[in-house]
């Protein structure tokens, strides 16, 4: 199928049971959390019938009473509340292209856009790591990264579901509790989380696909009209997906540029950082997960964890996707990473044209 009888197909053809379906994919097999560390509103019990978990991005989100902005206003959410999806349906509104609302415990609907869909898995840490370090996500809702092992050590970031970081070594603590030394790869410091709430990511995850295509015969348009990205080997589409790009607040602001372009560098996690300017806020998003860069100045395909209104442009000039859309980009696109490096730079890179 082309990409203008899919798109054609997409706005047209599908039902809304049909979209729905589409739309819920991504959250097939999530996990119910034991009990632990955060606020929240399940209970063991709801584990078999309520398996999808949301998290609140933002301070004070509305809970509406329906899946409509001008219904009343149940409750608001404090940020890092994490609740059951228990519903998921699309709204009225003509004019977002993202209309997607979640029932959040039964009690209410809100916008997709501000909660990020979530697991909550503990995992077996290790005590041997390979010599260099190894890549390892976070599986949790959230967790306090900490300056030290000690029990006061003062916090330093909270880090995120779908988050990467550069795992250093393993630390024994004196109630026998495994810690993982992080790196911060902006600062080059370092800070620990318990080795319980981060997955350590195996090779064959890393490893490339299709790595028989010739990089020539690999290429990605992403569409600004449209916010969606697609990649061909050669003229067969082989992924969709729907992107946030950078959202053009005034003249000079944070538009992702127009052009043909080479992924040049890679980095499987980065801390990223920019003080507050003329044209908007600052950011401090330490672990942004699977980053192929494609511009000299740091423009990038990336996931992103702190929204989830992929469809509408968001960045400050990036190529904003869901974790596991970016790790497939990662994975697919050359250069190829090697599993024991944090940073890489290669030319013969896939194509990136932005149109």
């Amino acid at each position: 199928m082309t990409e203008k009888s899919f798109s054609k197909a997409f706005k047209y053809g599908l039902t809304r049971r049909q979209f729905l379906r589409w739309t819920s994919i991504g959250f097939a097999g999530m996990l119910m959390p034991k009990k632990g560390l955060f606020r929240t509103s399940i209970s063991e019990g709801d584990a078999e019938i309520y398996p999808l978990l949301g998290r609140v991005t933002h301070a004070d989100v509305p809970l509406y009473a329906e899946a409509d902005p001008n219904s009343d206003i149940v409750m608001t959410l404090d940020k890092d509340s994490v609740w059951r999806i228990t519903g998921i349906t699309l709204g009225d509104d003509e004019v977002s292209p993202n209309k997607i609302w979640y029932e959040l415990d039964k009690k209410g609907y809100t916008h997709s856009r501000r909660i990020q869909p979530v697991k909550r898995i503990y995992n077996h840490p290790r005590m041997i790591l390979p010599p260099d370090g190894c890549l390892g996500e976070i599986t949790v809702p959230f967790v306090d990264a900490t300056r030290s092992i000690d029990p006061d050590s003062s916090v330093v970031y909270r880090l995120y579901y779908a988050t990467t970081f550069w795992v250093l070594k393993s630390i024994l603590d004196d109630r026998n509790q495994v810690w993982y030394e992080l790196l911060d790869d902006r600062t080059y410091r370092v800070f620990y989380v318990p080795g319980y709430y981060i997955r350590l990511v195996p090779n064959d995850e890393l490893a490339p696909i299709s790595p028989e295509i010739p990089f020539e015969s690999k290429k990605i348009i992403v569409n600004l009209s449209k916010q969606f990205l697609t990649a061909y080997e050669d003229d067969r589409i082989v992924y969709m997906s729907r992107i946030s790009s950078g959202i053009h607040l005034r003249e000079g602001g944070f538009a992702t540029p127009k052009g043909n372009y080479h992924i040049t560098r890679k980095r499987p996690c980065r801390h990223m950082a920019n003080p507050a300017n003329d044209y908007g806020s600052g950011f401090d998003l330490p672990g942004v997960p699977w980053v192929s860069y494609f511009t000299s100045n740091g423009v990038a395909l990336h996931g992103a964890y702190w929204h989830n209104d992929f469809g509408v442009p968001y960045s400050h000039g990036c190529v904003n996707m869901t974790p596991q859309s970016a790790k497939w980009i990662y994975r697919w696109t050359t250069p190829t990473v090697p599993p024991d490096r944090y940073y890489y730079a290669e030319t013969n890179g896939t194509r990136v044209i932005v149109q």
